[in-house]
């Protein structure tokens, strides 16, 4: 049998090509350069634990796949099938549950007498089930979509403060309107803080490039050392 680290090796070589991605493709994706990909698929090294737990949910595999000899291609796709729906059911879940929550509320105002009809629930719905499904997804949302569901979350929660007021409030509806003049600072805030994240993660990804170069360049000339010194 093999060793640990001879399976791994193959394994990684094997899930990038049927992936159909370079090794540079991959080390962006990874935030590390694409030497250290080559040697991680030779054999010459291997990378730490969470690096190949960040590899296995990239595949869409487990720890036990990548060790296993067997690791055939039609268990890693039915795996990351399977992770994917489990992601995509979670925020329909929780978006789910926020309608539900609110079509419990709109019935219970018509039973309930005198108490108008809280259609208004039906509006909230929109930006809870928005931030509920950010929250769900989080960590395997793009910085695209983290801004398309943070902006309806800010917009769709003006609107439904205005309605609130306007129609259920006695207070003078005409100044609420000017509401939606906060809603433009706070996109705004949402495009820069999205901005920077992506930003930060780009100098994140240069930063290990290098370093991991460093490392890889100080392997190879021990290496060398020990060849001439044998």
């Amino acid at each position: 049998m093999k060793d640990i680290k001879s399976i791994v090796s193959v394994n990684l070589s094997a899930l990038r090509k049927q992936k159909g991605i370079t090794q540079a493709e991959l080390a962006e994706r990874l935030n590390y350069s694409d030497k250290a990909i080559s040697r991680w698929e030779k054999g010459d090294t291997l990378p730490d634990l969470n690096v190949l737990y960040e590899i296995c949910e990239f595949y869409g595999i487990t720890m036990n796949d990548l060790t296993n000899e067997e690791c055939t291609a039609p268990q890693r796709d039915e795996a990351k099938k399977h992770r994917q729906m489990y992601r995509i059911w979670s925020c329909i879940t929780g978006a789910a549950a926020t309608w539900f929550l609110a079509t419990l509320c709109f019935i219970s105002s018509m039973v309930v007498e005198p108490m108008p009809p809280l259609w208004i629930a039906f509006v909230w719905a929109l930006p809870v089930s928005c931030a509920v499904v950010m929250l769900i997804g989080r960590q395997h949302f793009s910085w695209i979509a983290h801004f398309i569901f943070g902006s309806i979350t800010v917009w769709s929660s003006i609107t439904a403060i205005i309605l609130t007021f306007i129609f259920f409030t006695p207070l003078d509806s005409s100044v609420f309107w000017l509401l939606y003049l906060v809603g433009v600072p706070i996109q705004a805030i949402i495009l820069f803080s999205q901005m920077a994240w992506k930003s930060r993660k780009k100098v994140k990804i240069n930063k290990k490039k290098k370093e991991e170069e460093k490392n890889a360049d100080r392997a190879e000339e021990s290496d060398n050392n020990q060849g001439e010194r044998e």
